[in-house]
């Protein structure tokens, strides 16, 4: 037996795929209408808020909907911070939220990176992003952007260049020629291995994003 919701869902997936975006989010909301507690349909609704139409706002609302309505349902949490952690004016509820997640999933690699990135843009907590993105390095060692996140902060907040090096040349031979990476290690040897004032504040903060 198919589950409640089943053919709306499918349905809107495949005006979805066909472009017939508002089709989509027309049938999710007439679905909903009957049945406003299912949060798979509610879900895919948020998405095509978020992801087609762009409009993050209403696609907080049916997030947070979710979570009224099951606490529990991770995933529209995981959503919802991803759209919040940009916005500094939501800071306690995003706090809130990541320590809600992140003890339930300690080797999420892509959620404790974006509590690192969260913590140094937003926070401007530079000693927890570095632990967060050192977190993120130990469970995926070969993952080039965390070991650039982790140049970045080491480099740029902490001024702990000789370790933020380390961390460039261990990326550059993961992923020999990478421009990033390349263009990262020639600023920092010229601003402060070889001359006498340090790298300037921010010149590797685009690679860690």
């Amino acid at each position: 037996m198919a589950e409640p919701g089943y053919e709306a869902r499918k349905k809107a997936e495949n005006q979805r795929s066909s472009g017939n975006i508002q089709g989509a989010i027309d049938t999710l909301e007439a679905y909903l209408y009957t049945d406003p507690h299912n949060c798979r349909v509610r879900m895919d609704l948020a998405r095509l808020y978020v992801i087609e139409k762009n409009d993050k706002d209403f696609g907080m609302v049916q997030l947070d909907a979710i979570l009224d309505i099951d606490p529990d349902y991770d995933d529209a949490r995981k959503a919802l911070v991803s759209i919040l952690k940009n916005n500094k004016k939501y800071n306690d509820e995003t706090k809130q939220h990541f320590d809600i997640l992140l003890p339930k999933y300690p080797k999420d690699h892509a959620l404790i990176h974006a509590y690192g990135t969260f913590c140094r843009e937003q926070l401007l907590d530079f000693q927890t992003a570095r632990e967060s993105f050192e977190r993120c390095v130990e469970l995926e060692p070969n993952n080039v952007i965390y070991r650039l996140s982790l140049a970045s902060v080491l480099i740029n907040d902490l001024r702990m260049y000789d370790s933020g090096r380390e961390q460039l040349l261990i990326a550059d031979k993961l992923q020999p020629g990478n421009k990033k990476t390349l263009d990262a290690l020639k600023r920092l040897q010229k601003k402060k291995f070889q001359g006498d004032k340090g790298p300037k504040k921010g010149f590797l903060t685009r690679f860690a994003r």
